[in-house]
Formats: structure tokens, sequence, C-alpha cells
């Protein structure tokens, strides 16, 4: 039996209709289909076959790392159809997905660990993006930036790496077409960081509270997010204990893998936004507080978020007023705009008592 549940936010939400989009002065590639890959299994997910680290729990995700940065690394990944399958994604400890204008998303992905593969297409920033970099003491990648975000990197004081006047810590494969072609890794932007001699961040401590989260009699099968109607996400419950992502329909894969990437803590932070520009740029709240849900190992929970100024991270409460407690392992907070639409299912499992009726 599936029980179905949806939301739909009726505040107008302007859908800016445009055929260009800021991102390195550079015109985007018509649209491709995301290439054929297998689908995981337990044999072939991205974390089969590989030893279980020792060492201190990552402060992102609790889980157990062999080095921790003093501050993380954020890049800026585009989610254009023609930028896709993507590469980092699965190995990105926390991921934001914010709209920008056009219609379509962008990621921050934030790295506080080493990971020697490519992380990328690497696009342009925005104002938001600068503020949750900064909340993090983050050191920001990414290539040019929309109109107002150079002031606010400058007000903040932000690290951050950009690669039109610093391309010598990106790099363009030959395989994809610009725009959809800038790369980064964390050793190129560990390189750029001793260049600039950006100090080390403050000492790293937990950005979220872990527990194991135990699995409902009724999982939430699956979770379906549209941004709009050029961008509809949608996860999967898996065996493995954490959900798999699609996007349009299509499994989104990341390239390092071949396989679609796989999330274990998926946050909806409700905000509000504003268009701000003639090209259609957007001004998200990020500041005082508001609704959300949670979703991990099957369980779907209302939530609160609170953050009171730029200088503080955003906390998340349960509906009790409790701190919000995530299952160890990655996290992705979407921003849903006034207009979005989120769904879900809940499948009933039988009982052991049932088998077989």
């Amino acid at each position: 039996m599936i029980k179905k549940y949806s939301i739909c936010f009726l505040v107008l939400f302007p859908l800016i209709l445009t055929f260009f989009l800021e991102g390195c002065k550079v015109q985007t590639d018509p649209e491709k289909p995301a290439a054929e890959t297998r689908q995981p299994t337990e044999e072939n997910s991205p974390t089969a076959g590989l030893p279980v680290p020792s060492g201190e729990p990552s402060p992102f995700t609790g889980l157990p790392v062999k080095e921790i940065f003093d501050c993380p690394y954020a890049v800026i990944v585009e989610n254009e159809r023609a930028a896709r399958p993507q590469a980092g994604l699965q190995e990105a400890e926390l991921v934001y997905e914010a709209p920008v204008e056009g219609g379509i998303t962008r990621f921050l992905a934030f790295y506080m660990s080493p990971l020697e593969k490519d992380i990328g297409p690497v696009r342009s920033a925005r104002p938001y993006f600068a503020y949750l970099a900064h909340e993090f003491d983050g050191i920001l990648a990414h290539c040019g930036y929309s109109i107002h975000t150079e002031a606010v990197l400058a007000d903040l004081k932000l690290k951050h790496i950009n690669e039109i006047p610093h391309p010598a810590y990106f790099q363009r494969q030959k395989s994809r077409k610009r725009p959809h072609n800038l790369y980064t890794s964390l050793s190129l932007l560990a390189t750029g960081a001793e260049k600039f001699n950006y100090p080390p961040g403050n000492p790293p401590a937990e950005f979220f509270y872990f527990v194991e989260q135990e699995k409902p009699k009724e999982p939430v099968s699956s979770i379906a997010l549209a941004f709009n109607s050029r961008n509809n996400v949608e996860y999967r419950w898996n065996p493995r204990g954490t959900y798999t992502r699609y996007n349009d329909g299509s499994p989104f894969i990341d390239t390092n893998h071949e396989t679609p990437v796989e999330v274990k803590n998926i946050i909806v932070q409700h905000i509000n936004t504003r268009v701000f520009t003639e090209e259609g740029h957007l001004e998200i709240t990020l500041l005082g507080e508001g609704k959300g849900y949670f979703f991990s190992s099957g369980n779907m929970e209302k939530i609160k978020w609170k953050k009171d100024s730029y200088q503080e991270r955003t906390h998340f409460y349960k509906a009790d007023g409790s701190v919000l407690r995530l299952a160890p392992g990655n996290t992705w907070i979407h921003l849903l705009p006034p207009g979005g639409k989120m769904e879900w299912e809940a499948e009933k499992r039988l009982d052991q008592g049932e088998e077989g009726l």
C-alpha cells in the first residue's frame, strides 16, 4: 500500500526565462542527455570495497576520516542539463542546492577532508553562495560572479579562488564543451590557498549533531522536489539505507564512479526569494526563521530553521524545539523557493508475521 503526501506553495514565484546565464561570460551550449550508466548495487556502489577509514569524525558527516582540513573548501557546481553528469558530488560531505536565474539550480559542495578526484563543472558565484561559504569559514571556488557578488565577497572578507584571474587552479576538459568543462580538485585549490596566504580557519568543531536513525515500519520510499517546471528532483529509497538521486527522470550520475549519487540526509529548507535585476538574479533570504522537512533512513520529520545573523550558522530544530540530529553520512540541503513543490510517498512494509499472506 502506498501513502502519498504533497506540499504546494502557492506564493507567486516569478519565473524568469532568459536565453543566457551569467557564468564565466560564455554562452551556454545546447542541452545534452545524461550518459547511460549502470545502476548502483551493493557491489558497485560508490563505497563498495573501500576500507573504512580510521581517525577523527568529520564535523560534516560524523564519519571517521584520515585527515580534517582547518577549514572546508566550497565549490560551486552547475546543474544545467548540459552540465550533467557532474563530478565530485558523491564525495562532498555537505551540498546545498539553490535556485539561480533561468529556472535552474546550482550546488555549493563542501569538502572537509582530502579528495584526489575531479570536481565540477565549476560556475559563477552568487551572493547567497558567498554567505553560505562564510557560514562555515570556507574557501569558495568559483568562475566569476554575478552583479553585487563582488561587494559581498569584499564585505565578508571571504577567502575565495576565482578562475577568471587565476586559471592555474582549475582545468578545462577537452571532452566537454565550454562553459561546461571547467573542473578543479582539492589539491589545486590547496595550492591556490597557499599561494594567496590564506590563514587557516578556526579549529573544526562539530557542525551538526549525529545519531543513528531507526528505520520505520513504513519508510519514505520516494521524495520529489520541483524547484520549477525546468528542474525536477527525485530521491528513491534503496536497500543500502540511503536515497538515490534522479534529476528530470534520469539517474543523477557522478562521473568519478559512473553510478548515481546517494544521499543519507535530505533537508528541505523553505526560503523566500525576490528578483532584483533585469537579468533575473535572485535574492535569497537566509536570515530569520522558517520551516522545512528532514528525511533520513526512511524517516520524515517536520523541522524549523533559524539564523540570526550572517556571523552565525543556521540552526535546525525538530518540531518540539529540540536540536535536529542527523544520521552519520552526507547531507544535501535544498533551498526550496515559494512556488516550489514537494511530495513524498511512504510504502507499507509487511511485518515478519504477515509475509506470505
